[in-house]
């Protein structure tokens, strides 16, 4: 777990440093079994944005999960539709009964985001949604597939902060010395945003 937290804290440096003119957001999440925590930054570039970003997940003594993204995105087909494509990568521990596997994969990350204007709604809503999947190919230590379904509404209520609600679910298929398991969670979360 120290090797994790120190992964983090030397790409949250590293991040500060390249994305100094960007746009940055930080958010805590808690759901009934979980906490969670994200930092990211987004730079814009001629045609179209690049996020960079790191999050955990916690819950009880289940499963610990780090990660990180990049990812380029553009506006599509209508203002405040973007959609993203890019890599998420993964590292963790994840424990049931008496099984405890590690987790490390670099998987796929697909996502998209939708500020609804304000002639539909008075109050700033952005909807946003992402998928990750690692194959097998792409995972390694214990894990076999790794896949991340995030969904959220945020409710921008404040210049540069919003409240967050939102449902995460996340599969881990394992093979260890205790043979073929797999863990699963969803979670509905509530938060704030702070964008910066």
């Amino acid at each position: 777990m120290k090797k994790i937290i120190g992964l983090v804290v030397f790409i949250a440096i590293i991040m500060s440093r390249v994305s100094f003119a960007s746009t940055y957001y930080l958010e805590l999440n808690a759901g009934h079994s979980a906490l969670g925590a994200r930092f990211g930054a987004t730079l814009p570039l001629e045609q179209g944005f690049l996020t960079t970003g790191i999050g955990a997940i916690y819950s009880d003594d289940d499963y610990k999960i780090a990660n990180v993204k990049l990812t380029l995105g553009k506006e599509i087909l209508l203002p405040g539709l973007r959609f993203d494509l890019g890599f998420k990568g993964v590292l963790g521990n994840i424990e049931r009964d008496y099984e405890d596997g590690d987790l490390m994969a670099a998987g796929i990350l697909f996502s998209g985001r939708y500020t609804i204007p304000e002639t539909i709604s008075a109050l700033p809503i952005d909807v946003s949604a992402g998928f990750s999947l690692a194959p097998d190919p792409l995972c390694f230590k214990d894990s076999d597939r790794y896949l991340e379904v995030r969904t959220s509404l945020d409710f921008c209520i404040a210049q540069n902060g919003a409240i967050v609600l939102g449902y995460r679910y996340i599969k881990v298929h394992l093979d260890d010395n205790h043979g073929q398991w797999e863990m699963s969670d969803g979670t509905l979360f509530a938060g704030y945003q702070l964008r910066y």
